[in-house]
């Protein structure tokens, strides 16, 4: 049920001496290791997982994909791309630079092999830090299911890269679990049953009700810098009808305008922000 993006995306500087890839500590204290996920795993759970956990990842991408602007020629970076699943979604024509970055190296070589190409490049950065390499703008930046597997002070540091890299009147679409929803029960079950432990991952949590007054405490200047132009929640019911019937459940989960839903209870939230001139 979980997503390609449930991942570590990006990590802050490790201290002198420590691994070039240091693993989020939850707040059990706990680490988990990223590294350990084999390379292209939600990858192939999108493209061949069981149903749920299919229209999970393509109902997610799609909705994201709603709120990015149409027009042709546009730039995109997808930071914490994990195997690239989210770019080779998106056009040349609409899309004709993407470039996805990731803390994983072995991720990074599967989405080049895999999804690489003359517009679409993936870049492997240790840290949010190194984000400074980046050079230019672009023209819209997804964060999919990242800012929760990231600490306080690395999500300052994100928002400060993002209001570097994101041009003025640009967009920033960002999804994050929604712990005012379903989703701590599913993470508790996924947890007990699952290979993977989202107790150990999701280190900043977020919901519906507070996702403004906490970006605004983690990022102070957020307000001044970015616009918010949406704030809804997705992935309610229809995800779970997928085990009845894949194909009903997905043109059910686009019969209902997101501009429109108003339920704070959807398992993701998801923001689209505009970049102040």
């Amino acid at each position: 049920m979980v997503s390609e993006t449930d991942k570590p995306g990006l990590s802050a500087e490790p201290p002198s001496g420590c691994s070039s890839h240091p693993q989020p500590k939850s707040e059990a204290g706990t680490l988990f290791d990223y590294e350990a996920i084999p390379a292209g795993y939600y990858d192939q759970v999108m493209r061949q997982g069981n149903p749920i956990r299919r229209l999970w990842h393509v109902s997610k991408f799609e909705r994201v994909i709603d709120y990015l602007p149409s027009a042709p020629g546009q730039s995109i970076l997808d930071i914490g791309c994990f195997a690239g699943t989210f770019l080779s979604l998106l056009p040349e024509e609409r899309f004709n630079r993407q470039l996805g970055v990731d803390i994983l190296p072995a991720q990074i070589d599967y989405a080049n092999r895999t999804y690489g190409a003359s517009f679409r490049s993936f870049r492997h950065v240790p840290s949010i830090t190194h984000l400074r390499t980046i050079e230019g703008s672009f023209d819209c930046i997804t964060l999919i299911e990242v800012i929760e597997h990231l600490q306080p002070s690395e999500i300052y540091d994100l928002f400060s890269e993002l209001a570097r890299l994101l041009r003025p009147g640009g967009k920033l679409v960002l999804t994050t679990p929604n712990y005012a929803s379903s989703w701590p029960i599913l993470e508790q079950i996924l947890n007990r049953l699952s290979e993977v432990s989202y107790e150990e991952q999701h280190i900043t949590r977020f919901t519906y009700f507070n996702m403004e007054r906490r970006l605004s405490s983690l990022y102070p200047p957020v307000d001044a810098e970015f616009a918010l132009d949406l704030k809804t929640t997705t992935h309610f019911v229809t995800p779970f009808l997928a085990g009845l019937s894949y194909e009903l459940a997905r043109s059910l989960s686009r019969m209902v305008p997101h501009t429109s839903w108003r339920n704070p209870f959807g398992n993701l939230v998801l923001m689209v922000l505009t970049r102040r001139g």
